[in-house]
């Protein structure tokens, strides 16, 4: 039975692989596939690290929100989203009632792993990143776990985690 909602939306702390896993799975299912941060540069015209910096973080949030609702309107689509989205009770809004929503998950220590040497993450130029990564996952967590699935990224290959996702996002 094909799940009534026509959108999945892959949500989860940076680094996750949100952006790995939402390209292949839109592949595999035949689904359009939509990045929130590619559509807010795409409308600002700039990077995200440039609109944290020159318009600063509440300015990003807006635009995030707009390039939500945009990519939601549509119908058989995955959804990648940023990191931060879900700290807005606006968007878990959207997302409970537009999207299947999944939660991908990574220990700190392997998140990190993954971003030290990504220059672009604005959030994370700081003293100590991991420490900045374990406080701002476990900030976010309550919001991660209210979802349709989960699935830890650590313990499954991409492809993996695709195939696990089509399966829960067809038996609801």
């Amino acid at each position: 039975m094909k799940n009534e909602k026509k959108c999945i939306a892959l949500i989860g702390f940076m680094a996750t692989g949100k952006s790995t896993i939402g390209p292949l799975l839109a592949r595999e299912l035949e689904y359009d596939y939509f990045d929130t941060d590619a559509i807010v540069e795409a409308d600002m015209g700039m990077s995200i690290s440039d609109i944290f910096a020159q318009l600063g973080e509440d300015a990003f949030r807006d635009a995030e929100h707009e390039a939500l609702k945009k990519a939601l309107t549509m119908e058989n689509c995955v959804l990648s989203t940023g990191g931060g989205i879900i700290l807005f009770k606006r968007n878990r809004k959207l997302l409970a009632e537009k999207a299947f929503v999944v939660s991908l998950s990574a220990q700190p220590e392997t998140i990190y792993g993954r971003v030290k040497d990504d220059t672009t993450r604005p959030l994370l130029k700081c003293e100590d990143p991991l420490l900045r990564i374990r406080q701002m996952l476990a900030e976010r967590q309550k919001y991660y776990d209210v979802c349709d699935f989960q699935i830890s990224t650590e313990t499954w290959t991409a492809e993996a985690c695709c195939q696990k996702i089509k399966e829960a996002f067809y038996l609801k």
